[in-house]
This record gives structure tokens, sequence and C-alpha cells, in this order.
């Protein structure tokens, strides 16, 4: 709920029309949904423009708007309150709205592994407390206020995924969520294109610590260099570390595959297991049970809520593909998540051949091709029988796989239509087949195809 004197106030906005009476329940920025009684905040979109809707929502019964530049309202009982930037106006409402709540908020952010890890922290929580989590992968500017915004009185914890692609998205976030616990799974090569290099990757993702206070947690992979180096020193709030390799407050002992594609490891006396074959759940797997111990979530229930664990649709799921397997880690790729797919391909016991469909990685700037081209050497030393490329980049990952082994088969496709004929052709039952790829080259498509009925033709 908030006043219109709230809404000048979070804002920092002006009231130019209307009365200054008003209050609304709610917020939204979605003219088709929005329902009477909410505040419309008219955001200026890639695509599409909320002033544009103005006439819309008001013809809808609202009659409390957000705005950033003049809009015709001929009704004088509409309140308009007019903003320097709309965007920004919904982080400050967001952030306004979040410091009526004295409850745990944990924000997370890296390279890879962040809504798997956001999902499994939220899965052991939920076995004391009532969550909020953004839905899906709503990590930025627009989804992270969304999702604050719809914070309730009967919640009792937040877990938020923070997503960049640019310099200064993380400390924006940062400053709207003000977390108490923040959660660091790795840096690798993502987003080079704006962020450069490693190092503009760890200092923007590390920027997320700009509104800790000293009562609260960061919590690091031990086993990534970059960030372990960066937290040596960190006196500003308590710093708690999780990993396989190195010595650090929460370590997983023993990994192992257990049966059912069960990966297996024991942390502090608890066994704990999730379903995959990925070694690198593990370090999503120890970060959820940290955020758990901290906020007293007895671990024999954590150990329930993660081998129940099901993992979001195209991020590492193994599901039945006939008599073998698909991994459907369709939803987006970098080199670090490249070459846990690459990994979790090796490990996955199959009775065919091992075929690897990889498209595009994108946002990687003027080292595309070398990454691509990285990628294609292991993919030649890794033992996968099958290479199927899509796009411009990713033939460069198949030259390399060719220069590389004689005994591999690269086929380069430069559309998803070409990899599902070829797929066709050289799939048979028992084969198992990992599917990854950047969100905007639509591999789904090839999950979608792989999982069609026997009897249904090629589109």
């Amino acid at each position: 709920m908030f006043t219109i004197d709230e809404l000048i106030q979070a804002t920092g906005g002006q009231l130019v029309q209307g009365p200054e009476g008003g209050r609304a329940k709610s917020v939204c920025i979605d003219s088709r949904v929005i329902k009477k009684g909410q505040v419309f905040v008219a955001i200026k979109g890639d695509v599409f423009d909320g002033h544009d809707f103005v006439e819309d929502v008001v013809a809808r019964g609202i009659r409390i708007l957000v705005l950033h530049k003049p809009v015709l309202i001929r009704n004088s009982q509409i309140s308009v309150i007019l903003v320097k930037d709309t965007v920004r106006a919904l982080g400050h409402l967001a952030h306004f709205h979040r410091l009526r709540f004295n409850i745990p908020v944990i924000a997370l952010t890296g390279s890879t592994g962040k809504t798997t890890t956001k999902e499994m922290i939220a899965a052991v929580l939920n076995k004391k407390y009532r969550v909020l989590k953004n839905a899906g992968t709503q990590n930025n500017h627009i989804g992270v206020p969304l999702t604050l915004l719809k914070l309730k009185p009967s919640h009792q914890a937040a877990i938020l995924e923070c997503g960049t692609n640019q310099p200064g998205d993380i400390p924006w976030l940062a400053d709207v969520i003000r977390p108490t616990v923040e959660v660091f799974t790795n840096i690798g090569e993502s987003h080079l294109e704006k962020l450069r290099t490693t190092e503009g990757v760890l200092k923007e993702k590390w920027s997320l610590i700009s509104f800790i206070k000293t009562k609260g947690s960061i919590m690091i992979n031990a086993d990534d260099p970059l960030l372990s180096t960066k937290a040596q020193g960190f006196r500003r709030a308590r710093v708690i570390t999780y990993g396989i390799k190195r010595r650090c407050r929460y370590r997983a002992n023993n990994v192992r595959m257990g049966k059912g594609h069960q990966l297996c490891f024991t942390v502090e006396g608890q066994n704990i297991e999730i379903h995959t074959c990925g070694r690198h759940h593990v370090y999503n797997a120890l970060a959820a049970f940290a955020c758990g111990r901290l906020l007293s979530v007895p671990a024999k229930d954590m150990a329930v809520a993660l081998k129940h664990f099901e993992f979001p649709p195209g991020r590492g799921q193994i599901v039945k593909l006939g008599s073998g397997w698909l991994i459907n880690d369709s939803y987006n790729a970098n080199p670090v998540s490249m070459r846990c797919a690459v990994q979790t391909l090796q490990a996955l016991p199959t009775k065919g051949k091992r075929i690897m469909v990889s498209a595009d990685m994108l946002e990687l700037g003027s080292k595309a091709k070398e990454l691509h081209r990285s990628i294609g050497k292991m993919v030649a030393r890794s033992g996968i029988d099958v290479l199927i490329t899509v796009g411009a980049l990713s033939r460069h990952m198949a030259a390399q796989a060719r220069h590389y082994s004689k005994h591999i088969q690269t086929i380069a496709c430069s559309d998803i239509e070409s990899a599902q004929k070829q797929m066709a052709r050289v799939f048979h039952n028992g084969d198992t087949v990992l599917v990854k790829g950047s969100r905007r080259m639509a591999t789904e498509r090839i999950v979608d195809f792989l999982l069609m009925p026997p009897d249904a033709s090629l589109p």
C-alpha cells in the first residue's frame, strides 16, 4: 500500500495533476494485467513505452500514474506524479517498500549457477520460512524491484538473484535491495562485451557488497581464486566460505556418484544427495546449505529439500530420452557454464553415443572466437562422439574440436532447423544428448524436437 505522499517521497517526484489523498494497493508496469487500485508506472522498454498505454489504464479504472514525460490526461481526478526516470522510480519504490520489513534478505550474484543456487536456497529456507524469490530469471533492474514490491507481512525471508551485463547494474540493485546476506557463486568469462575482462566481471559482481552492514554476512565460493583473493582482509561483514578443494567453513567431503544419477557428498557430517551428474552443482548446494545454517534450518531438513530438488527448466535438467538421456541446459551459456556442461555429459553413463549440441555463446566481445575455440579444444579431449554447432561463432568450436580429435564427428549448422535435421540423422535410441547455447539462440527448440512423439514430423 502506498499513499500519494509516500509515492512522492520514495520517487522524488512531483504531483503535477490530481488529488493528493489517493492510495494504491500495489504497483504495476503492465497495462495488460493491471487492476483497479494499483498505481501504473510507465516504463519505456526496448520495444514498448508504457506512456503509450496511459489512456488504456485510465479506462480500466487506474487513478494514480507515475510518468517521466508529459501525457495529456483530461480527467482532473487522475493523480499524476512526474519523475525524472520511471525505471529508477520503480527501483526507489521497491527500496522504500523493502525497508518496511525487518527480515533476512539474501542477494545472490555470480557468472554462472545463479538461478539454480537461488532455487536451492529457496527450497532449503522453505523448510522453516515463508520465502519470497525472483520468478524465473527476473534478476535485472526491472525484475528485482518488481519482486521486492511483492513483499508481504507474511514473508519471513527473501532471496533475490542479481544479474548484470554492464557496469553499474549490481551496485544499483544492491542499493535497492539492501541485503543482509550476500552469496557469490563464481567469477568467469561472462558479458565480456561490456564488462571487458574477468577482472571487470569481478569488479561489477563484487560491488554487491556496497551496502552490506557490519552485522551482515557474505558467502564466498572458496575454490574460486578471484573471489577468495577479493575476500581476504574483508572486515565490514562476516565472511562465510564454502567449497570442495580448499579449506573453508562448509566443505563438501566424499563427493561421488550414487545410484540413479545422484550426486552425493557430506558436509558437517550430513549426507546430501542431489539429482544430477554435474559436479559443479555441489557448489550450488553448499551455498544453500550455508544459508540454511545461517538461518537455523535443521541439517536433516535441508538434506530432504536438496534430495527432492528439481532443477529449473533448461538449467541442467536430466530427463529420460528413450533408453538414453537428455541434459537440457538450453537456457543460457557462457564459457564457464559450457565447461561445466561438458563435464556433466562426460560423467553421465550412457549406452550409446555422447552428442553435444552447442549454439553460440553471446556477449563475449572481442574474445568471442578465442573462447569458442577453447571450448572446442575441451570437447575434443572429453570423449564426446558428435558435436553439432549452431551459429557463426560456434563454427570455430567445431573447427577446433576437429583439429584436436580424429574421432569426433563435427557438424556446423547455420540455424536451428538445420541442426534439427542433422540430429534426426545422427541420433539413435540410447544416445545421451547435451543441448546448450545462449538465450537468444533458442536452443530450447532442439530440446522440444528431441522430446517430440516419434510419429511427429519435422517442422
